[in-house]
């Protein structure tokens, strides 16, 4: 009896250990909302989410990217999370709210770890991809935010407030509150939202005022990653307390379980990003990669490396327009991928 006492003590302890281990590790925060690098201009967005998720108890790191021209983190380090809060703020413009490498190390960390992303962000579509309104396969925001199709900058809150309800159905549903300009201070920037006309997800956030009515934030469950993609600012929200009603929504649906657990090939153990490709392409495997060939539709050989990596970027310039394959040896066996240069 003394020893099963023990035993059931000691695996009592180990849980509570293991837990408070998981917790700790909960939520990666990411901040590149340029307030560090330029704190008169830039709004310091943490301020208004740091309360919000230290009242609601959750455990997070804290990673603030001080030069906008940088990458964040990489997809090593996500891995460690299963979750990711990205959140950005005026910047705008030259990939500050994520740059190239950051969409890889993202889309990489969401197909190969089966990672959870939290995407606050009002003008990461505007900074990013200014000219466009629909996305299609290849592109980061369809593979990893599954957005279709979005008009820009519809909502231009100057300084005026705005008001958000929750869509029925989402992890939203029921909540009504006011967000407000939080962005114009020395310089006029506003609170900007973009209207996603069509996505993969479920609506998440609908503005009613001002007019017109739309969509501004949903969720994307793609079975095995999830994300919630929304250009309303969480820190923008005016009350502390909506605030966190969102944030424990948001992370609570995040974390949850899909129960389905397997993608096709291609997805699960190789990523080529960009595809279509100009002038470079990364690849990464969830395997080491040992050999790789890159090979035109007809089947010549174009590229014959060897690589002891789980990633590499390539230069593709000098590659004709047109499909090539692209075949790796990794530790787990060979597999092979498309990839499309224009």
């Amino acid at each position: 009896m003394k020893i099963f006492t023990k035993f059931l003590a000691l695996s009592i302890m180990l849980l509570f250990v293991a837990t408070n281990f998981m917790n700790a590790q909960q939520i990666l925060c990411v901040d590149r909302d340029g307030s560090f690098e330029a704190p008169g201009v830039y709004t310091d967005d943490w301020q208004f989410l740091q309360p919000a998720l230290d009242e609601l108890g959750y455990e997070y790191d804290y990673h603030e990217v001080q030069d906008l021209t940088q990458d964040g983190p990489d997809e090593e380090t996500m891995s460690e999370y299963p979750i990711v809060f990205w959140f950005t703020g005026e910047a705008w413009t030259n990939s500050e709210t994520m740059t190239l490498n950051d969409e890889f190390n993202i889309l990489f960390y969401l197909l190969m770890n089966n990672g959870t992303l939290l995407l606050s962000s009002q003008d990461y579509l505007f900074d990013r991809y200014p000219e466009y309104g629909t996305f299609v396969e290849g592109m980061f925001p369809y593979d990893a935010l599954g957005c279709v199709e979005v008009v820009q900058d519809v909502w231009n809150i100057e300084p005026d407030t705005g008001n958000i309800v929750g869509v029925a159905g989402s992890c939203a549903e029921g909540m009504a509150f006011t967000v407000s300009d939080i962005y114009t201070e020395e310089t006029d920037d506003g609170l900007y939202i973009d209207d996603f006309v069509q996505h993969k997800g479920e609506d998440l956030l609908e503005i009613i005022f001002p007019e017109p009515v739309g969509i501004g934030a949903y969720q994307y469950d793609a079975e095995t990653f999830k994300i919630i993609f929304s250009t309303v600012s969480y820190a923008a929200i005016v009350d502390l307390e909506n605030r966190k009603e969102i944030l424990s929504r948001s992370i609570n649906w995040l974390l949850g379980t899909s129960g389905v657990t397997a993608l096709k090939m291609e997805q699960t153990e190789m990523l080529v990003y960009p595809n279509p490709a100009t002038t470079s392409v990364q690849i990464g495997s969830k395997y080491n990669m040992e050999k790789m060939w890159i090979m035109s539709s007809t089947g010549q050989v174009v590229d014959h490396l060897n690589i002891d990596n789980n990633k590499i970027k390539i230069n593709t310039s000098s590659y004709k327009p047109g499909i090539y394959f692209v075949k790796v040896k990794t530790d787990n066996g060979i597999t092979t991928s498309r990839l499309i240069v224009e």
